[in-house]
């Protein structure tokens, strides 16, 4: 019994904070991702990630030939080698794939750190557009409408328009994708 009076009490006063929050300010919502692949710079953000993958992948893909080449050196010699080269090569075949492994998973963890130091002016720029809208508007909140577990209700208003506005950005859907 005390747990439901308790657990009522919480949602009172999150539903009066709620309707206090509604009654002093205005929500509004915007997809910042949206924002950001409207941007000019976008497409040359986009180019360097791919040409930053690209070298990745080429790197990995060399790792990758040098270890099937001495796989299949291993394959065809092994009948003529001593029992000592035969583990001293499979010991180096193995150290070999664990080091691409290892290359592999850094490379992930690069790509990701490139693509965020490449993002985070877009970002800012948006951010100072929102907060800029937000003050101009005298909005309590704005959401962003791209993240997840959002729900938007009726009374939300979409600040879109006026964030692209603050951008300078034309005021269309987005058809192209960024990496996030």
């Amino acid at each position: 019994m005390k747990k439901i009076l308790l657990t009522a009490a919480f949602v009172a006063a999150l539903t009066m904070g709620v309707g206090r929050v509604c009654a002093q300010g205005k929500i509004g919502h915007v997809n910042a991702m949206e924002m950001i692949q409207l941007m000019p710079e976008a497409d040359s953000v986009q180019a360097a990630l791919q040409a930053y993958a690209k070298d990745l992948q080429d790197n990995i893909a060399t790792m990758q030939t040098e270890v099937q080449n001495k796989y299949a050196e291993y394959q065809n010699n092994q009948s003529q080698w001593s029992e000592l080269i035969k583990q001293t090569k499979a010991k180096e075949i193995q150290d070999m794939q664990v080091r691409l492994q290892e290359f592999s998973a850094q490379a992930e963890e690069d790509y990701q750190q490139k693509t965020q130091e490449l993002l985070l002016p877009l970002n800012n720029k948006v951010k100072d557009a929102i907060e800029a809208v937000a003050k101009e508007g005298k909005f309590a909140y704005i959401l962003d409408a791209g993240s997840a577990n959002l729900f938007l209700g009726s009374e939300a208003i979409d600040v879109t328009s006026l964030v692209k506005k603050k951008l300078g950005l034309p005021d269309v859907p987005v058809n192209k994708t960024l990496p996030r």
